[in-house]
């Protein structure tokens, strides 16, 4: 046995001169004061001294005695804080890791998430815990929210703040020491292995679940005034199940469609909207007994769209004419290059085999220019033509190649020419060392292709028709809505400020090229610097987290406690509240008579 608060030899000490203070207090006699009296024949037998005489009288002297004893070496010890590793067992410092992927939001057969199972496993497990053990509290987003303490009120209040998140997930870097021991909960849903020395407590329970998995919504329909939904439904169940899909706009059904999805299975439902259709759009699904709410809902925004004013300047391109007479909202002008003049009632310049000299006031898109000053510098050195087979290398964050694919696209030859190295020009396609299609990101844009259509096949390509769109939506500032994951989103605007749908406005977080907010649930945000703004969509699209049944680690014990004691609390406790006892006692036997 050790003693926290002095050391032996001061607890030995100390008990030794309380036994003798209580001792030399029993036996002290009291002198009674002299009273005079007429005559002691009353009063002799009175004072006759016959109490110590029998034994019974010695007994209840000496039972006072032991217990007055006993008392007093109790609370000595409880002060000296004793500690007994039989008892209490040894002290212990462990690292709680609580799993907060959202798959932990799943619920169980009683009607409880697989979060809360796993909250109350660590409650249990510090609540059983020896009154000397240590704990330092974790979860898998990264924090740490307590240090290694024994406080239980800290660790319990520091637990009911832990939720499951969106972050990445990765194991805490705690860096234990040799004797911490590590214990970890979780479903085992997004963990392949783990490392070695890790106590595994698993609150995985199978679950039906249906999500979706994907949804967009794009123009590119059969017909000129219809937008497509496309919409992903996937089955993580163990049977077939009956599904209703409803899309809606601003909390207007649209339509209500019913569905069947078999086990397993992955269900694409393609839904034909108006043209005019705007704004954001909700998809829903329902199903009965499913376990995760959170893959039940997608969006996405759809921007208004508006006339575009479009000059075409060409000596003859059946290519061009014919794709842009063919979009709903372009109206059209072909001239020829001698007949260019800048007009300011234009809003977008298309520039086939020819570029003016100096630069248009409107957005130019140009395919295979010569070179001039204004697009890069283009002019100071003579243009060489490279002989290339293909696109190498694209930018598909770059707003005009949004869902555009140049795979197999066949290119045989292009012209290369050297631009000036300036911030505001970016080369978003090319082959090898042979810039393919550059931007001028200032304002007014512009968006040069170095390849005509009579070298490469791009123009019968599904892609191109998408890039002339995603050109004509840049041009005229209408961004492509920004398609995110639940977690941590990221926005290509600096210090831009982050509202949803609503007007709300959402807290983020800004660095040197973009802005970053946290999104835990699916929804609709607009973020704005300055003139520019971006809509986002944010679902969580996860087939890893969407997949209840999957756990890909084992329960190493199932004991939800640590190696159990016979004492759970401090033994000066229990010392304490033996005197207690004793002291009761003592006052109920001096009443009855049986001490003294």
């Amino acid at each position: 046995m050790t003693f926290l608060a002095l050391t032996g030899w001061q607890v030995l000490l100390l008990c030794a001169a309380t036994s003798l203070l209580v001792i030399w207090l029993f036996f002290l006699k009291l002198r009674y004061p002299r009273v005079s009296v007429a005559s002691l024949l009353l009063w002799r037998r009175v004072l006759e001294d016959t109490q110590h005489r029998s034994l019974l009288e010695r007994l209840r002297r000496l039972l006072s005695l032991l217990l007055t004893l006993t008392i007093a070496l109790l609370m000595v010890l409880a002060f000296s804080q004793p500690n007994s590793d039989t008892l209490t067992g040894a002290p212990r410092n462990v690292v709680l890791i609580l799993d907060t992927a959202l798959s932990m939001a799943g619920a169980t057969a009683d009607g409880k998430t697989r979060w809360l199972h796993a909250r109350a496993r660590a409650q249990q497990i510090i609540e059983s815990a020896g009154a000397t053990d240590k704990f330092l509290l974790a979860d898998t987003s990264g924090r740490i929210s307590t240090r290694m303490t024994a406080d239980r009120e800290e660790l319990l209040a520091a637990l009911e703040t832990m939720s499951p998140t969106a972050a990445t997930m990765a194991l805490p870097a705690v860096n234990p020491k040799v004797t911490w021991e590590t214990i970890f909960i979780s479903d085992g849903a997004n963990w392949a292995s783990l490392p070695a020395g890790i106590r595994l407590l698993s609150v995985f329970e199978p679950a039906n679940n249906i999500a979706i998995t994907g949804f967009n919504i794009d123009s590119s329909g059969s017909g000129s005034n219809t937008r497509t939904a496309h919409v992903e439904i996937t089955s993580y169940s163990s049977e077939s199940a009956d599904v209703v899909l409803t899309l809606s706009n601003e909390s207007t059904p649209i339509i209500r469609r019913a569905l069947t999805i078999d086990v397993g299975k992955t269900l694409l439902a393609t839904v034909n909207l108006s043209s005019e259709l705007s704004g954001g759009i909700r998809a829903q699904i329902e199903s009965i007994d499913d376990a995760l709410a959170l893959d039940d809902v997608a969006v996405d925004y759809v921007p208004p769209q508006r006339e575009v004013q479009v000059t075409l300047v060409t000596s003859g391109n059946d290519y061009l004419e014919t794709l842009l007479s063919l979009e709903p909202r372009v109206e059209l002008r072909i001239i020829q290059p001698e007949m260019y003049r800048d007009e300011s009632t234009v809003d977008i310049y298309v520039f086939d085999r020819f570029a003016p000299n100096t630069a248009p006031s409107r957005p130019a898109l140009l395919f295979k220019p010569p070179g001039r000053a204004w697009l890069a510098g283009s002019d100071r050195n003579q243009a060489l033509r490279a002989v290339v087979s293909g696109v190498t290398a694209w930018d598909e964050s770059h707003p005009i190649l949004q869902f555009v694919s140049f795979i197999d696209v066949d290119i045989r030859s292009a012209r290369h020419l050297d631009f000036a190295t300036e911030a505001n020009i970016q080369i978003v396609a090319e082959a090898a060392q042979t810039p393919l299609i550059v931007t001028g990101e200032s304002s007014p844009h512009w968006v040069m292709v170095n390849f005509d259509f009579e070298e490469s096949d791009f123009s019968v390509r599904p892609g191109f028709p998408i890039f002339m769109k995603n050109v004509i939506a840049w041009f005229v500032g209408e961004s492509l809505t920004l398609r995110r994951r639940v977690g941590m989103v990221e926005v290509p605007l600096q210090q831009a400020s982050i509202k949803s749908l609503d007007g709300e406005s959402v807290a983020a977080k800004t660095n040197l090229r973009s802005t970053w907010f946290e999104c835990l649930e699916p929804g609709l945000f607009v973020a704005s610097s300055g003139d520019a703004s971006i809509h986002v969509a944010v679902n969580l699209s996860s087939h890893g987290i969407s997949d209840l049944n999957r756990s890909m680690l084992a329960e190493q014990n199932s004991d939800a406690t640590l190696n159990r004691r016979l004492l759970h609390r401090e033994l000066w406790v229990y010392l304490l509240l033996i005197s207690i006892v004793l002291i009761t006692l003592e006052w109920w036997t001096y009443h009855r008579r049986i001490t003294v």
